[in-house]
């Protein structure tokens, strides 16, 4: 299921999180300086939680990692905009095309190796449906 091994991954994610750094310094100078300080934070955060995954325990429990998380922002998922949650849900979604997947994918793909995921699977219903036709 996942395109990348572990040292191209964390090169990728080493990348995004330099990416993140340059936007937190250029937060500043924009019109939301506290937004987007928050939200390159939150990114630079999930990108060290992910590298370290990936480094301690191998890319599928950065995957198992991800996917939960990811699940968990979406329930939270509030009307106000808030970017902690948006800049790590933006920093998940890229891992996620990094490995070549998407959350349905990878939640099909780690359910059939019996990996336990909790939390509602609802929100990818839509998706694992596209999935099962693609299969």
């Amino acid at each position: 299921m996942c395109q990348v091994e572990g040292e191209d991954l964390i090169r990728a994610l080493k990348r995004f999180k330099s990416l993140a750094k340059q936007d937190l310094l250029a937060s500043e100078r924009t019109n939301d300086p506290f937004f987007w300080r928050t939200h390159a934070e939150a990114r630079r955060k999930e990108y060290t939680r992910l590298i370290e995954l990936v480094e301690d325990s191998g890319v599928e429990k950065a995957c198992v990692y991800a996917l939960k998380t990811y699940k968990r922002i979406r329930l939270n998922n509030r009307t106000e905009r808030n970017p902690e949650q948006e800049g790590a849900r933006q920093a998940l979604e890229l891992f996620f095309e990094i490995i070549g997947s998407t959350p349905g994918r990878l939640g099909k793909w780690l359910q059939e190796r019996n990996v336990e995921l909790e939390g509602p699977e609802v929100f990818f219903a839509q998706e694992a449906q596209l999935v099962q036709e693609q299969v």
